[in-house]
């Protein structure tokens, strides 16, 4: 008989479990690689473009801004000269962006360069529509109804100053009513105290006192003008408070 019927084949076949390992450590070290290559190079992209921004003159020198009223430009000038002398093809625009809009008083910012040595910066800063009392503490509010800055009475601005419980959530309705009235008497609202998170009683220069109604605030207002139109001015400086909560009533207390 044939001796080839006693041998036996063997071929070597891996397991799948040994090519997944395999496949996973190449995939690791091709990773590891590319990120070295990566950093390598963009390091010397780096060094090369300063050189040669050296060479040529292309460094941040200066930079300008628009017209701003109360983002201070100290603040911003701390930001930028960070960046002076660096190529103006590598300063990160989009980190100065970030620093800049969390500055004080900042909505948005726009920043550009030349290309040469100069970036523009085009600050949005908020506007003030009113004044909140918390916590011992006066601060600005924007019409958008965020938080802005303390107050700073140097400034001799006029801003209603809200108060109350859950007061700041509606003050910019209560603000659009007097802005649609506009009326020289409704002008004089020193302050505006939200009543156990329901309605308003406003305080004015004279003194007074006025107690809105909760659904008809716009008709209080008016009923308020009406009222001060038909009195002396020796009668409206005895007056302590005006109860307006009844549209179809006014309760006078005099002093």
């Amino acid at each position: 008989m044939s001796n080839n019927f006693n041998k036996k084949k063997f071929i070597f076949i891996p397991s799948f479990k040994r090519i997944k390992y395999l496949i996973i450590i190449l995939t690791v070290i091709l990773f590891l690689f590319l990120i070295y290559e990566e950093l390598y190079f963009k390091k010397r992209y780096k060094v090369f473009l300063q050189e040669f921004s050296v060479k040529y003159n292309y460094l941040l020198e200066t930079y300008e801004t628009n017209t701003i009223r109360r983002v201070k430009k100290l603040e911003i000038s701390n930001i930028i000269n960070a960046h002076l002398g660096k190529s103006i093809f590598l300063i990160p625009l989009s980190n100065i962006s970030y620093e800049i809009e969390n500055l004080r008083w900042v909505k948005g910012v726009n920043l550009s360069t030349n290309l040469k040595n100069k970036i523009k910066v085009e600050v949005l800063e908020y506007e003030p529509a009113g004044l909140y009392f918390f916590n011992d503490q006066i601060f600005y509010f924007s019409k958008e109804g965020t938080i802005i800055d303390k107050y700073n009475n140097k400034l001799n601005e006029k801003f209603i100053i809200f108060s109350g419980k859950n007061a700041l959530n509606h003050a910019l309705e209560l603000l659009e009513i007097i802005n649609n009235l506009n009326h020289l008497d409704l002008s004089s609202i020193e302050e505006a105290y939200y009543v156990n998170e329901r309605r308003w009683n406003l305080k004015f220069t004279n003194q007074i006192i006025v107690y809105l109604s909760e659904k008809n605030i716009e008709t209080s207002l008016i009923n308020y003008v009406k009222i001060i139109k038909e009195l002396k001015e020796s009668e409206i400086l005895s007056i302590k408070t005006i109860d307006l909560r009844n549209n179809k009533k006014a309760l006078i207390n005099f002093e």
